[in-house]
């Protein structure tokens, strides 16, 4: 990082601990490098060195995270997302059902959806729209960070059962958040 921005972080930082008033510019100079190329790549290099993913299977009690990739992929996307690693979440979690890391280049499946009492459209639709984070990847405008664009939208809209299954989460969320708040009182 070059010494100006050094020296913002600082000012920033003593700001902050001090309350007092940061400088004129000390905060845009660290920002404007912050939300950088080079910062971003440096970022995403550290995390994928020293970052850990916590991963258990794809094969889990009821759904294959695998059968269901591959089925996906072939009928949405003609075959053509490479296949990452793919994983149910090490608990359950009603907030966020998937989450694609395209550092490590994995993707997590709320353990939640891993039930009889989910339909496979779902697990399916779920992995669909990780799948489309692939295909679309993350853009980067002014250092903010655009993962659901337009296209990206639209696309999620050619899911075959892409209206009842968002009915389905959205009736069904509390009933997913009571069963892991009982899970976490165990």
């Amino acid at each position: 990082m070059p010494l100006p921005c050094h020296k913002g972080l600082a000012y920033i930082l003593l700001g902050k601990l001090l309350r007092k008033k940061i400088p004129a510019g000390a905060r845009e100079v660290y920002s404007a490098y912050a939300r950088s190329d080079a910062a971003r790549e440096r970022a995403t290099e550290n995390k994928r060195t020293r970052g850990r993913k916590v991963t258990t299977t794809s094969k889990g009690a009821v759904y294959d995270l695998d059968e269901i990739f591959h089925s996906v992929n072939v009928e949405y996307f003609g075959g053509s997302i490479p296949k990452p690693a793919l994983t149910w979440s090490a608990k359950k979690t009603y907030r966020i059902l998937g989450h694609h890391d395209a550092t490590h280049d994995h993707v997590a499946i709320s353990l939640s959806l891993d039930s009889l009492d989910v339909p496979k459209y779902v697990v399916e639709y779920v992995v669909f729209h990780e799948m489309l984070h692939i295909a679309h990847p993350t853009k980067h405008l002014n250092g903010r960070r655009y993962n659901h664009t337009a296209a990206f939208r639209r696309d999620e809209r050619r899911f075959a059962y892409y209206e009842i299954a968002e009915a389905w989460i959205e009736k069904n969320v509390r009933r997913l958040k009571k069963e892991v708040k009982r899970a976490s009182r165990r």
